[in-house]
C-alpha cells in the first residue's frame, strides 16, 4: 500500500456506521499523508448515526464525509458524483485520470462499493464482479489490479485487502468489532470470533442494545420486557428458534446458549434488530472537540506502538547479525572433514523437514 501511495490522488476511507470510531484507523493518515481523503460511512441503514453529528465531528478538521447504503443506487450515484467533483476541482487534472484507493477495516463493505461504483459508473447492467464480496472479513486479497469505474472522466481505483487491522486497546472495542464482523477467524472460530465466547459477545450486545434503547424494543421479538440478564434473553431466543436441549444434570429443557448467542449476533449483523451504534462514546454524545481529541490520543498511542515495534525489530535484526557472525567464526575454526560432515547433516535436516 505504501508503494502505491505516490500514484494515488484521492483516498476513500470506509468506516462502519455502527462503529464509527472503532472502525477508523489513524494508520491511513500516516500512509497517505498529504493526500485528499473522503470518509465514507457504510451500512447507514443499520445505524442511528445522524448527519448533524458527523458534521460536528468533521467540519472542524476540514474533512469530507458521505453516508452510504451500498444497496441503494442513489447513494452510489452520490459517491460517484463526489468523485467527479473532486476530479473537476483538480488543477491541472491528473493526466492519467483520477486514481483513488478504497481503504478501511475488514468487512466494512469495500468490495461491495467497488462493484457498485463500476456498475453505475460504466452504466453496465450485467457484469462480472471485479471485487469479491462475502460475509466474512478478508475476502479481498491483493491490490495488484487497477479497476476502471468511470470513463468520462477517467476514474480508476485500487481495492485494498482488509489488512488495516484495528489497533485494539480495550475489550469493549474488540467486542464491538467482533459484533460487526471486523474480527473473524476460520471454521468454528469464525463463529466465535477468534476465541470470543459467543455468550459473552451476546451479553455485550445486550448491554449496547439497552444503551441504545432502554425500553427493550430492539429485542422485543424475543422477550416482552427489558432485561439485563443475557441468559433470560437467550431463553427467549431459544423458544423462538426452538433451539433447546435437555440438561444432562437435572433433565430440564433449556436454550442452547451458544447456538442462541450466535443466532442473536447474526441477526444483529443482518440489521434485523434495528438501528444500533456500538461505540459507547457516540451514545454519550461526542462533540467536535472531543472527536478531535480522541483521534489525537489514538495517533499518539499508535505512534508509540509503532516506535516500540521498530525498536524490537532493530534489536532482533542486530541479534541475528551477531549470531550469524559467531556461527561463521565457529565454522571457520572447524577442520575440513568436520565442515563437510556438518554440511551433510544440515542438508539431511532440510530434506527431513
Amino acid at each position: 500500500m505504501q508503494q502505491l501511495a505516490p500514484q494515488i490522488n484521492l483516498v476513500l476511507e470506509l468506516r462502519d456506521s455502527r462503529t464509527p470510531l472503532s472502525s477508523s484507523n489513524v494508520l491511513i493518515d500516516k500512509i497517505f499523508k498529504g493526500k485528499d481523503k473522503v470518509i465514507v460511512y457504510t451500512k447507514g441503514d443499520m445505524s442511528p448515526l445522524s448527519s448533524e453529528l458527523l458534521s460536528r465531528w468533521h467540519a472542524p478538521r476540514n474533512e469530507t464525509f458521505v453516508e452510504l447504503d451500498c444497496r441503494r443506487g442513489k447513494d452510489i450515484h452520490k459517491v460517484l458524483g463526489l468523485l467527479k467533483s473532486k476530479y473537476g476541482s483538480m488543477k491541472p487534472p491528473p493526466p492519467l485520470g483520477l486514481r483513488l484507493m478504497v481503504t478501511g477495516m475488514p468487512n466494512v463493505g469495500k468490495s461491495t462499493l467497488v462493484n457498485g461504483l463500476r456498475q453505475h459508473g460504466l452504466q453496465v447492467k450485467h457484469f462480472k464482479k471485479v471485487a469479491r464480496t462475502g460475509d466474512l472479513a478478508g475476502v479481498t486479497r491483493n491490490t495488484s489490479e487497477i479497476i476502471r469505474i468511470c470513463e468520462k472522466p477517467e476514474i480508476l481505483l485500487y481495492d485494498t485487502p482488509g489488512v488495516l487491522l484495528p489497533q485494539v486497546n480495550d475489550i469493549k472495542t474488540m467486542l464491538g468489532l467482533y459484533l460487526v464482523g471486523t474480527v473473524s477467524g476460520g471454521g468454528h472460530m469464525s463463529a466465535t470470533g477468534n476465541g470470543v465466547d459467543p455468550v459473552i459477545a451476546a451479553d455485550y450486545l445486550l448491554y449496547m442494545l439497552n444503551l441504545n434503547d432502554p425500553s427493550g424494543k430492539l429485542y422485543r421479538r424475543y422477550l416482552a420486557r427489558p432485561t439485563n440478564d443475557v441468559y433470560e434473553l437467550l431463553e427467549g431466543v431459544g423458544k423462538m428458534t426452538r433451539d433447546r436441549r435437555r440438561s444432562r444434570v437435572d433433565g430440564v429443557m433449556r436454550a442452547n446458549y451458544t447456538g442462541c448467542a450466535l443466532h442473536l449476533v447474526q441477526e444483529f449483523r443482518r440489521g434485523k434488530l434495528g438501528k444500533v451504534c456500538l461505540d459507547e462514546e457516540v451514545l454519550k454524545g461526542v462533540t467536535g472537540e472531543e472527536y478531535a481529541r480522541l483521534f489525537e490520543q489514538e495517533e499518539a498511542r499508535v505512534g508509540g506502538l509503532q516506535t516500540r515495534i521498530g525498536v524490537m525489530e532493530t534489536l532482533y535484526a542486530t541479534n541475528e547479525r551477531e549470531r550469524a557472525t559467531v556461527e561463521e567464526a565457529r565454522v571457520a575454526k572447524l577442520g575440513k572433514h568436520q565442515r563437510k560432515k556438518q554440511e551433510q547433516m544440515r542438508q539431511s535436516n532440510q530434506l527431513f523437514f
